[in-house]
Formats: C-alpha cells, structure tokens, sequence
C-alpha cells in the first residue's frame, strides 16, 4: 500500500487548523454552558426581585395603605427591562390565573432547528420558577416565573454567531501569518533538499548557503563537511584505482619484456637447433627425423602461445601504433575471421591521446564484447564507437551495438558472456557501464570512462 506523504509546512498547517478547530468546539460548547446558566442566575434573580417586592406589597395590604385587589401590582416591572424573556404570571388561592406579564419575545427564529434541538438537548431550558404569596390571613397565591425558550435560543444563537466569526477570522489570520513564517523558516530546507540532489546525482561540488537560523546553518556546515570528505575519499579512491592500474600495467610490461626477450628467445633458439638437427640427422640417422619434426612443431606451438600470451597482457603494437591503429587491425582481424558479421568502427577526437591503462583496458572490453556478439547474439552488424576530446572534457565514451537478439537482462542471466568482468574493469577505471537497447535492434554496451591524471606522491593527499 502506497504510504501518503505530506509537505512539512501543509502539515504544520492542517495541525494549527485542527487545533484551531477544537478550540472553537470547546469555546463554543463553554459559550452555551455559560449562556444557560446566565439565563438561570437572571431568572433566579428576578424571582428574588419579585418575591421581594410581592412582601413590600402585602405589607401595605395587611396595613390598610393597598387593596387587595390590586394586587399584585404590575406597573413598576412593565417598562423595565430586566423582565426581558420572562413571563410572571400570579396564580390565586384557586388556582386561577389574576395577573400575567410577559415581555422582550422574539418573533422571528434566526437560529437552525439542529441548533435548537442540541441546545433542548443539553440543557433543557425554560423551566419554571415559582414561590408561594402569604400574608397574615393565610395563603394568597402563587407566583410563577417562566424563562422564554425562545429568547434564551437567540440569545445562545447570537452568542455562538459572535464567537464563530471571531474564531474563523482569528483561524484565517493564525494561518496567514503562520504560513508566510512557514515560508521563510523552511525555506533553507528546500534548498537543503535540492542541494541534497544535486549530491545524490553525483554533483559533489555543490554547497550549502549560509543561513541566518542556527540550526539550519549548523545543518548545512554538516553537508558542506560531510559532500567535502565524500569527494575527498572517492578522489582517493580514484587515484588508488589510477595507482592500481599504473602497477598492473607495469607488471605487465614486465612479464612481456621477459617472455619476449628469455623464453621467446629459448624458443627462437630451439627452433634454430631443431632446423639444424634435422638436417643432420637426415643422412646419418633418418630413424629419428619424425621425433625431431615433433620437437619442432610442439616449440612452434609454445611459440603460438606465447605469442597469444604476449598479446593478452599487451598489445605488442600499442605503443608504437596507438590505439587507433590497434583498434582497426583488431576489428579486421575479427571481420576475416567472421566474414558472416560486418563491423564498422567509428572513432571521434584525439583517441592516441587516452592513456595506456586505459587504452589496454578498452581494448580488452572491445575484444570480450565482439566475442560476445558471436557466441550469444548471432547478429549481421555491429558498430564500435570511440570518443574522446582531452580538450572540451576529460571522458572517454566508447559504444558497441549490434543488432543481434540479446536483451538488456540477459547478460546478467546468461553465464559466460564476461558483462560481469567488464563491469569490474571499467568500475576499476573509475566508469559506469549500461546495458539498454540498441537502435540495430540489439544490444547497446556504453562505457564512459574518466581520464585522471595520477598524482605523484607529494601531490596525493
């Protein structure tokens, strides 16, 4: 399952504004708690107020200075707006209704029914407060207070309106301002990331800018110090390699040196002595001319592989034909031995100019590829291409196609075909190797090789 990943500053983002949310949630579940119980205390308080002005009356009427009748009188609370959303109604001792006074009603409902059903839900409002009317004759009646259900919905609603547009507008704000710090705090991290692949590519050269944060510039020294020791130890790498090289080369030399001039002389000298012997050998002891045409033709054979031999750990000719040269007698040698397969060979800039262990490298993976297309590809043509220009960039490019019937995956699948063996001679040579189809139609071998120059030992770091 594919994991979903999300920006850095997207994610500060949707936390703030989750955040913000509940907050909102909470503050507005506080404001209605707070709302119902303001509309309790004030009905609780206005029944404290009624009740006391009820006794101030019924003390005027047991003193003879109010009529029952009248009573209770009204007047006072009617243009008062502390009675706002309350009905007072008084009930006599029969229970029938004498006097009612309801004021501050709201006509028109502004609110959602779901909100209306929540805040019923929750809370219940609208009960009733009542108290008994006595005087010094006994029971009068009773006083009820009822809160308007309607008038504490609005007034809950118009709480929960303010605090919502206060809420969304501050939200909006937080998360401006909140991603325009986002912007600027993390923007040394999108250049840490493109400086990080930039490195990954292979780009080493590339630093990190100075930032003004700590941390970030503590993070950049780390990359500039760590892509700085990167570079310096495949740079050693590279030039243990070019070292590597340089003493196989020598040894190599040194093996041709001494098998051309001590055993390929022993050779030449054996062979003269068995001309020589042969002659002799015909008049006066002709029993033993086949064992000597033995003898010769088994140094004739350990002359071949010698030669063969020499040829493998260098080529006689390099040095004074160069790499072109060689190059062109190879791939016609290789033709007249395989007149059914055609190559053509394509060189392009200063080739004699590619060092020797490389140029002895190269050689070397020609020939493993060309024995390839015979043995696996059974391909009609094949194309070498050589390049390289010392003056413009210090990379050698060489190319071979052909259009046999080999993939990009059967090299590694198929045994015996030396792919593996390239590849650790040209990682030797500090190169890359890729295998992809060829335009031919068959199988398209690139090498792109560095030209390094080695250091000498006070040079080396």
């Amino acid at each position: 399952m594919r994991k979903i990943r999300i920006k850095l500053n997207s994610l500060l983002i949707m936390l703030v504004c989750i955040s913000g949310i509940s907050a909102l949630v909470l503050s507005a579940a506080f404001a209605l708690y707070t709302t119902n119980q303001d509309s309790r205390a004030h009905a609780e308080h206005i029944a404290q107020t009624v009740q006391q002005q009820l006794a101030w009356q019924i003390l005027k009427v047991d003193n003879n200075l109010a009529t029952i009748d009248r009573f209770p009188d009204f007047y006072l609370w009617k243009n008062s707006n502390s009675f706002s959303g309350l009905c007072v109604t008084f009930e006599g001792k029969d229970h029938v209704i004498k006097r009612s006074l309801c004021s501050g009603d709201i006509t028109e409902e502004s609110w959602p029914k779901s909100f209306e059903n929540l805040y019923l839900w929750l809370f219940e409002p609208g009960k009733d407060i009542q108290f008994e009317v006595k005087s010094k004759n006994g029971l009068v009646g009773w006083i009820k207070i009822s809160p308007s259900v309607i008038v504490i919905l609005h007034k809950a609603w118009q709480s929960i309106v303010s605090l919502m547009t206060f809420s969304a507008i501050a939200i909006i704000i937080m998360c401006a301002l909140l991603y325009l710090s986002l912007h600027w705090v993390l923007n040394p991290v999108r250049k840490t990331q493109h400086t990080l692949k930039q490195m990954s590519s292979g780009d080493l050269t590339v630093k990190e800018p100075n930032f003004h944060i700590k941390e970030w510039q503590d993070t950049a020294i780390a990359i500039n110090t760590l892509a700085l020791n990167l570079n310096k130890t495949i740079d050693e790498r590279k030039q243990l390699s070019l070292k590597l090289l340089d003493v196989q080369e020598s040894e190599r030399r040194y093996l041709c040196r001494e098998l051309h001039d001590e055993f390929g002389q022993a050779l030449t000298g054996l062979r003269a002595l068995t001309f020589y012997i042969e002659e002799e050998i015909e008049e006066r002891c002709p029993d033993l001319t086949p064992k000597v045409q033995q003898i010769s033709t088994v140094s004739d054979h350990m002359m071949e592989l010698v030669k063969a031999l020499l040829f493998r750990l260098r080529p006689a000719d390099l040095d004074e034909l160069g790499v072109a040269e060689n190059l062109k007698s190879m791939i016609n040698e290789w033709e007249a031995k395989h007149e059914s397969i055609s190559c053509k060979l394509t060189l392009k800039g200063d080739i004699d100019d590619i060092p020797t262990p490389i140029a002895v490298n190269l050689l070397r993976t020609v020939q493993e590829c060309l024995t390839n297309i015979v043995k696996h590809a059974s391909a009609t043509s094949a194309e070498v291409q050589l390049q390289y220009h010392p003056q413009s960039h210090k990379l050698i490019k060489l190319c071979i196609q052909d259009n046999g019937k080999m993939t990009v995956s059967e090299p590694f699948i198929s045994p015996g075909n030396g792919i593996l063996g390239i590849q650790e001679r040209i990682a030797a040579l500090s190169g890359e190797l890729s295998l992809s189809q060829s335009p031919l139609g068959g199988l398209n071998v690139k090498a792109v090789i560095p030209v390094l120059q080695l250091k000498k030992p006070n040079e080396s770091n």
